[in-house]
């Protein structure tokens, strides 16, 4: 059930916004839950396996065969606004379900129709952050699953959202595949992400 934010909290998040606004080009903030975050640039490693990601599941499930639609949607980077949790994330991946809540408006930013899905890639920078209080955050914004894809450990972690909280769920190793929900049985190797 949503409720609703305190008229300070929602006047401090909305002069964080403006502060986000006003950054200079290059520069990579954030809001989590409230908290102004800055993110140093990644390195080449995390955005090789952010576009293996993305590839790996948009050959999967991002395309369509003859007259039937794709049954989901990615988009690399979207940024999302949830003015109820107090936060504007931009995950590495995001995915949508066709079946879901629908597909946002991509012409539009920030995207307020929260994903089904979306990953982060850790980065020695941001892994305290996108463990704590990005995931927390995705838990109220209502995101339904979570991937941490860890190039260090070379594993990825699930999470699904119970009830606004981000619950692990399986660690998949190198030799292993990602299978079950969100996308089902249809495996995704994790060498392929971390290759």
């Amino acid at each position: 059930m949503a409720t609703a934010v305190d008229d300070s909290l929602l006047r401090h998040f909305r002069a964080l916004e403006a502060r986000l606004e006003n950054e200079p080009e290059g520069v990579s903030g954030e809001i989590a839950a409230g908290v102004y975050l800055m993110s140093p640039r990644p390195r080449p490693k995390h955005g090789g396996a952010q576009g293996r990601l993305f590839s790996a599941l948009h050959q999967r499930f991002g395309r369509g065969t003859g007259d039937t639609p794709p049954e989901w949607f990615f988009a690399v980077e979207p940024e999302l606004r949830s003015e109820r949790s107090l936060s504007r994330l931009v995950p590495d991946v995001a995915g949508w379900r066709r079946t879901g809540a629908g597909w946002p408006d991509m012409g539009v930013t920030p995207v307020s129709l929260m994903p089904d899905w979306v990953a982060e890639v850790l980065s020695p920078g941001t892994e305290t952050t996108d463990r704590g209080v990005k995931t927390e955050a995705y838990g109220t914004m209502g995101v339904g699953s979570l991937w941490l894809v860890d190039c260090e450990r070379q594993r990825v972690e699930t999470f699904t959202n119970v009830r606004g909280r981000m619950v692990a769920g399986t660690v998949f190793g190198l030799a292993e595949s990602v299978a079950g929900e969100p996308f089902g049985d249809v495996p995704v190797p994790v060498s392929e992400i971390l290759a």
